[in-house]
C-alpha cells in the first residue's frame, strides 16, 4: 500500500520568486491513501505556486516524517511537486520502497571506506601482481 501526504513550502519570498534559504516545508495534509484523495486535496490548493506543495509518498505512514525531515534538510526524499504528480500515469510502490531503502540510516552506504592490506598469503601475492602490473603500464589504476 502507498501513503501520500501533502506539504506546503514557508518563508517563500514571493517578490523575487526566490526561495529564503530557510524555507521548510510542513505537512497540509493527513496521510492519504487514495490517489483520488490526494487529488481531491490538490485540488484545494490549486491558486498556489505549483512549486510550493508537494506530494510525498512512502510505503509507511510512519517514513512519512522522516522523508519530510530529509527534504528540509535539502536531502533526497520520496516528494514530488504537483505536475510531476499529474504527469505520472502510474506511481511505481517498488520505486518508493527502494528509496527508502537506500535512505535508511542502518546501512553503512554513507560511511566512507577504510583500506586495510591483505593478510593472508594469497591476498598479498594478487596484490603484488596487480601493483606490478599498474607500475609496468599494463594496467591503469
Amino acid at each position: 500500500m502507498m501513503y501520500f501526504r501533502i506539504a506546503l513550502q514557508t518563508n517563500y519570498t514571493n517578490q523575487t520568486n526566490q526561495m529564503d534559504p530557510l524555507t521548510t516545508w510542513k505537512w497540509r495534509s493527513t496521510t492519504l491513501t487514495s490517489l483520488q484523495a490526494v487529488q481531491m486535496f490538490l485540488r484545494t490548493y490549486s491558486c498556489m505556486p505549483k512549486e510550493r506543495v508537494r506530494v510525498f509518498m512512502a510505503s509507511s505512514a510512519e517514513a512519512m516524517d522522516e522523508m519530510l525531515n530529509r527534504q528540509n534538510q535539502g536531502l533526497v526524499s520520496s516528494s514530488i511537486t504537483i505536475d510531476e504528480f499529474l504527469q505520472r500515469k502510474k506511481l511505481d510502490a517498488l520505486e518508493v520502497k527502494r528509496l527508502e531503502f537506500e535512505l535508511r540510516s542502518v546501512g553503512d552506504h554513507d560511511t566512507s571506506y577504510t583500506f586495510a592490506l591483505p593478510t593472508t598469503m594469497p591476498q598479498k601475492l594478487a596484490w603484488t601482481v596487480l601493483l606490478t602490473r599498474v607500475q609496468s603500464g599494463e594496467l591503469q589504476p
